[in-house]
C-alpha cells in the first residue's frame, strides 16, 4: 500500500518520503477480480498514445506483445520490478534511474529486494501502484499513483526540470492505461 511514502515490499524496512505524488483513477463496471486479471495481462503498449510517447522518448517504436504474457514477464529486462502484489487489491511496481537522461538511465539490475535500500546519490526511484477498490459487487475503482524520491540535490533539480517537460505526457500515459484496463475489463465482464 502506498500510504504517504514510497512502498517497499518488505514493510519492516524504513520507507523514504516522497518528493512527488501523482494520482489518477477510473470507475469500471466490473468486479475487482475481473479488473485485476485484465490489469495483469494488459499490454500497456497497445494504447496508441503510449506507443507514440514511448517512441518520441526513446527514438524506437515499442514492440507489442503478440503472445499473451503476465505483467512480471513483460517487465523483465526493462528495469521495472514488481515490489508488492496483493491479488485483487494492489500491484506496486518500482524503477530507479536517471530519468532526465535521454535513455532514462534505468538501473536494469535492480531487484525488488534492492529497491527499499536503494538511495544512490544522483539517482531517483519511482514506485507506481495500481489499487483496486470495490464500490459494489459489479463496480471497481482502479487508481494509480506514482511516487518519486530523488537522492541528492543535483538529482532533485535535474528531475524537477525533466518533470516540467514530461508531467503532462506521463499523465496521458497513466490515463490511457487506466482506460485500456477499463475497456478490456468491461468487455470481458459483459461477455462473461
Amino acid at each position: 500500500m502506498l500510504g504517504n511514502k514510497i512502498p517497499i515490499s518488505d514493510h519492516r524496512r524504513p520507507r523514504p518520503t516522497k518528493d512527488r505524488r501523482i494520482p489518477y483513477e477510473i470507475r469500471i463496471h466490473a468486479p475487482p477480480s475481473v479488473v485485476y486479471q485484465r490489469l495483469l495481462v494488459s499490454d500497456f503498449n497497445e494504447a496508441w498514445v503510449v506507443r507514440l510517447l514511448v517512441t518520441l522518448r526513446s527514438g524506437r517504436r515499442p514492440t507489442r506483445n503478440r503472445v499473451p504474457s503476465n505483467l512480471r514477464q513483460r517487465l523483465r529486462g526493462t528495469g521495472f520490478v514488481i515490489l508488492s502484489e496483493v491479488p485483487h487489491d494492489e500491484v506496486v511496481i518500482g524503477v530507479a534511474g536517471k530519468f532526465w537522461r535521454p535513455d532514462g538511465g534505468r538501473c536494469l539490475d535492480l531487484t525488488a529486494d534492492d529497491f527499499g535500500g536503494f538511495a544512490r546519490p544522483g539517482y531517483a526511484k519511482v514506485a507506481w501502484n495500481f489499487k483496486l477498490r470495490a464500490e459494489s459487487p459489479k463496480e471497481t475503482v482502479l487508481s494509480t499513483e506514482t511516487r518519486i524520491k530523488c537522492f541528492g540535490r543535483a538529482a532533485l533539480w535535474k528531475f524537477r526540470g525533466y518533470w516540467i517537460l514530461v508531467a503532462p505526457f506521463s499523465g496521458l500515459i497513466r490515463r490511457a492505461i487506466l482506460k485500456q484496463v477499463k475497456t478490456e475489463a468491461e468487455s470481458t465482464f459483459t461477455t462473461a
